[in-house]
């Protein structure tokens, strides 16, 4: 039953993934492929750890495991790039000016770099805990998703942040709150990335004929 509803969260996350790369692939948005990444990772994770359950063959996999904790624990903070984007889209006065929306990209960089050593170092097979860094970034989500509710109407963000956070620390038993947790706050994340991405697209210049 454990490794069937670990199979049925990385199907609902391999669904997300594939349906933002598309998004990605028709739109060439930094916006998605900043969220579609972490999002990607975390599907991997979850379908190898529940195939190594079903087929009881923790051993053989466990090398495997460590390539997604690893590439969620790197893509993590770079996630907060499309926050940027996304905050200078929708109109906050901050995000409009440049060192404000700098501030933010910097901020992504310096958690990347903390995070950096840790994270190479990452052999484990279960799951990463979670740390400063990610509690860092989903805090700055869920004030951009409070943010998004007030002034363009869009509360999925900020649901799906909310609903995902409570569930983040409830993992004493089992890891599988921990793991819904994630799964929703990297969907929330990728379905307003697209859905933005949708409602304010980069017109790009045309070459002068």
């Amino acid at each position: 039953m454990y490794s069937l509803l670990v199979l049925l969260l990385a199907g609902a996350g391999l669904v997300v993934t594939l349906w933002a790369f598309l998004q990605w692939q028709a739109t060439r948005s930094a916006m998605i492929l900043f969220v579609l990444l972490p999002m990607a990772a975390l599907s991997l994770e979850l379908l190898v750890t529940g195939l190594a359950h079903w087929l009881r063959a923790d051993r053989p996999v466990g090398g495997l495991q460590a390539i997604p904790l690893l590439v969620t624990q790197i893509t993590v903070p770079l996630s907060l790039f499309s926050l940027a984007t996304l905050c200078r889209r929708a109109g906050f006065a901050w995000a409009k000016i440049d060192w404000g929306h700098g501030a933010v990209c910097i901020l992504a960089v310096l958690l990347l770099i903390w995070r950096l050593p840790g994270a190479l170092r990452t052999t484990a097979t279960q799951p990463a805990a979670i740390s400063v860094v990610d509690w860092l970034v989903f805090a700055l989500y869920l004030a951009c998703g409070l943010g998004l509710w007030r002034r363009q109407h869009w509360p999925w963000l900020l649901a799906g942040m909310v609903t995902g956070m409570v569930l983040l620390p409830l993992s004493v038993a089992s890891p599988l709150p921990a793991w819904l947790g994630r799964l929703l706050i990297l969907s929330a994340m990728t379905v307003t990335m697209v859905h933005f991405t949708r409602l304010f697209p980069v017109v790009r210049d045309q070459p002068d004929e």
